[in-house]
């Protein structure tokens, strides 16, 4: 069943790029990460590697607007050499799309309901299954120089199970907490050279015996194609990962650098 949603879900993340044209505006991209020191097999503390391919797309329509971005990775030999798949969409209706209304110049220029998902689906030991539902409200910043800066606060339904070591749940199934996420990006120039730091920040709250979560993954882009006559198209840059109590974990943390490359489509 995990497998048919999950698929289904891809499925539909391909058929929402494919229709982007009916949006008021939209923004696809695939994304390639590579990294060295990540630890999810459970409570081991091996280091692997892993690769993952990114796509990701964003785009406005008359009453809001959309995200999902859907995570293809494969580990090295330190994780068997295991492959996921994982996942997250989210809508977020305006308030002021929906009024037709314009708060562009105020320092709080629109607020929203998001409800989305998360979901994913490994095969290695450990074999962890993310399942998340989320619901509440979104606030949209002015802030001066930010291509956009806003926040969400929401009500974080935990499902995960996992599939190894005896299988069971995660430390929080069917447990509610609140996730506070900002969401952000900066553009910025050093000389001819375009640059952007962007990210989010994830803070999940305790719930059953998981134990508070912090995972936030700025990155900091070149925009490469700026320098041969098409920006906007190609970025290099890095991504630096921390997780603090990874999967709600004790002490289960991340902190390392990750090589990224992205593409505009």
């Amino acid at each position: 069943m995990k497998k048919t949603i999950l698929a289904a879900m891809i499925a539909a993340a391909f058929a929402t790029v494919g229709t982007a044209q009916a949006a008021d505006w939209s923004d696809t991209e695939v994304q390639y990460l590579y990294g060295s020191q990540f630890r999810d097999n459970g409570g081991k503390a091996t280091e692997f590697s892993k690769s993952i391919i990114t796509l990701q797309h964003a785009s406005g329509y008359k009453y809001g607007g959309n995200f999902f971005f859907v995570d293809f990775a494969k580990s090295g030999k330190g994780d068997g050499n295991a492959f996921d798949v994982y996942g997250e969409y989210y809508h977020t209706l305006s308030y002021t799309k929906v009024r037709g209304i314009d708060w562009s110049k105020n320092f709080v220029k629109d607020v929203g309901l998001t409800t989305g998902f998360n979901l994913g689906t490994k095969n290695s030991e450990f074999r962890p299954n993310p399942k998340v539902l989320l619901v509440g409200p979104t606030v949209d910043f002015n802030l001066p120089g930010f291509a956009f800066f806003h926040v969400d606060l929401l009500a974080y339904r935990d499902m995960g199970t996992f599939s190894g070591f005896g299988g069971g749940n995660l430390c929080g199934t069917q447990k509610t907490t609140y996730q506070i996420t900002p969401v952000w990006n900066l553009p910025f120039s050093i000389g001819p050279a375009k640059f952007s730091f962007e990210g989010f920040m994830d803070i999940i709250g305790s719930h059953g015996t998981c134990a508070t979560q912090v995972l936030t993954q700025p990155q900091l882009r070149w925009d490469v194609g700026n320098h041969f006559g098409k920006p906007g198209t190609v970025f290099l840059g890095v991504e630096y990962q921390y997780w603090d109590n990874k999967f709600g974990g004790k002490q289960r943390n991340e902190s390392f650098p990750q090589l990224l490359l992205a593409w505009k489509l």
